[in-house]
């Protein structure tokens, strides 16, 4: 009897911990992009279907707009559409791939990794406030040229550090992931070359520009860490993390992770990290001063990052097979994002086949129209943002809202720049507070923090940056920026 007691109680408990443990879950990003495409097909059905005409160079004509037949597709025709959508964003694929491979090729020679160790090791007697910033300085560094999902890595770092420094799990997020993150969310070889491959614009255009907004947004993100991590060092209870368990934590694991003192930085490493910084300066000059854009399209990126990894590779006197196997598995890591890309694509290709992309057009247009470019620039920012939640990558989410939304612009007056900014402001940076997105979830997990503190750290800062972002977008609207 007492058996069955015990069996029918923990029985219950049982239940209640998977209550507990319910949590609600979007689907995974690929599956995303299939409803979506689900979602265009039944749109086809309900939208009236109506079409522009279009001059010779294949833009389109204001005004023109007019009623057409329907031609709603259907589900099984829409998987054969997907061919189409690869092709149409065949040269993004291409480009991404490429990319993916010759950069995580060169984040794997480690030379990044260990000259951080080094600063680290050089300065770890300096005051709290100095290691923070600095630590929050180097990142954001890092972040303008390189980034993507392995970049989460580094929050190792940061949790050696506020381990020393008596500071919480959210210090450590802090001065790794969100200054990687920002940085190249905003910065101009970050997520804007995204969006410009998208927009059919000069790479790296308006590198001036997005780097003013970099050197706008990152002082008063440094700002808000100082000051919370000097409020935590003051009084631990303050923490976002909601309890002082994590003092516990850290004591008790504080000789897990450690810096390894045995790598040395050499004349390679130095040399390497050169090659990373100086690569996209080089092609911003070559696009905007030399015309390579116009000349070759998008072929001097794949270019000069792939003489890039080459010259890294034979500094740092790799062989072939070292070259070849790095190369395969950083384009391993782009595999997933290209299948989104051609995706992406698809829906748009969907929405034409339907004839129903130009009603949609139309009909923001006309909603739109009443409006101020400035005001129009931040309501793209808004929905770009609210979009993100639901297709967490940067280019899934550019393969979807471009095709719809430059045309709109097109016709509003608003240049492709602004158009590209407000899209990336949005994806960008709302994926620094976003449960969908694996890198997220990621960084918070290697700190051994939990997303309801990091959200808690975060709100004040977005909203900041919101404000921040608004300002910057509704003057460059107002310019009619060009970024040439």
């Amino acid at each position: 009897m007492v058996t069955q007691i015990k069996s029918k109680t923990e029985s219950k408990n049982v239940v209640k911990t998977q209550k507990k443990k319910f949590k609600l879950r979007l689907p995974n990003v690929i599956i995303m992009m299939f409803l979506m495409i689900l979602v265009a097909c039944i749109l086809t059905y309900i939208i009236p279907a109506g079409n522009f005409e279009y001059s010779e160079d294949g833009k389109l004509i204001p005004g023109t707009y007019h009623s057409v037949e329907g031609t709603p597709v259907n589900p099984i025709y829409a998987l054969t559409l997907i061919v189409q959508g690869g092709v149409a964003a065949s040269s993004v694929i291409i480009t991404i791939l490429f990319m993916g491979g010759l950069l995580g090729g060169i984040f794997q020679l480690d030379s990044i990794n260990k000259i951080i160790s080094a600063l680290i090791m050089r300065f770890e007697n300096a005051g709290p406030n100095i290691l923070v910033l600095g630590m929050f300085l180097l990142m954001s560094f890092i972040g303008f040229f390189l980034g993507g999902d392995m970049m989460i890595v580094f929050v190792t770092l940061g949790v050696i550090l506020t381990r020393k420094l008596k500071l919480d799990p959210i210090t450590a997020l802090a001065v790794t992931f969100l200054p990687l993150f920002l940085a190249f969310s905003i910065a101009p070889s970050g997520e804007a070359y995204i969006g410009q491959l998208f927009a059919g614009i000069p790479l790296y255009s308006g590198y001036i520009g997005r780097t003013i907004m970099f050197l706008i947004f990152m002082p008063i993100t440094a700002l808000y860490v100082v000051l919370y991590a000097r409020k935590v060092l003051k009084d631990p209870t303050k923490s976002a993390m909601g309890n002082t368990e994590w003092i516990t934590m850290n004591a008790q694991e504080e000789n897990e992770i450690k810096v390894d003192k045995a790598q040395k930085v050499t004349w390679q490493d130095i040399v390497v990290i050169g090659i990373v910084i100086i690569s996209p300066i080089i092609l911003a000059y070559g696009n905007l001063v030399l015309g390579w854009a116009a000349l070759y399209g998008n072929g001097p990126i794949i270019t000069v990052f792939m003489l890039a990894f080459i010259v890294a590779y034979v500094v740092k006197r790799k062989s072939l097979d070292d070259m070849v196997g790095a190369f395969t598995k950083g384009l391993n890591d782009m595999v997933v994002v290209a299948v989104v890309i051609g995706l992406a694509r698809t829906v748009s290709v969907v929405l034409e086949k339907g004839n129903i992309l130009s009603t949609v057009i139309n009909f923001m247009t006309s909603s739109l129209g009443d409006f101020s470019l400035g005001i129009t620039s931040i309501f793209i920012f808004l929905v770009a943002l609210i979009f993100n939640f639901l297709v967490p990558s940067g280019s899934g989410m550019s393969g979807v809202m471009m095709p719809i939304l430059q045309p709109v612009a097109e016709m509003l007056g608003m240049t492709d720049q602004v158009l590209v900014t407000s899209i990336q402001f949005g994806g960008g940076l709302g994926n620094l507070i976003i449960p969908t997105l694996g890198a997220t979830m990621g960084a918070i997990a290697i700190a051994r923090a939990n997303f309801g503190s990091w959200i808690k750290f975060m709100i004040p800062l977005f909203i900041i940056w919101m404000v921040v972002g608004s300002i910057i977008l509704y003057y460059i609207s107002s310019i009619g920026w060009v970024g040439y």
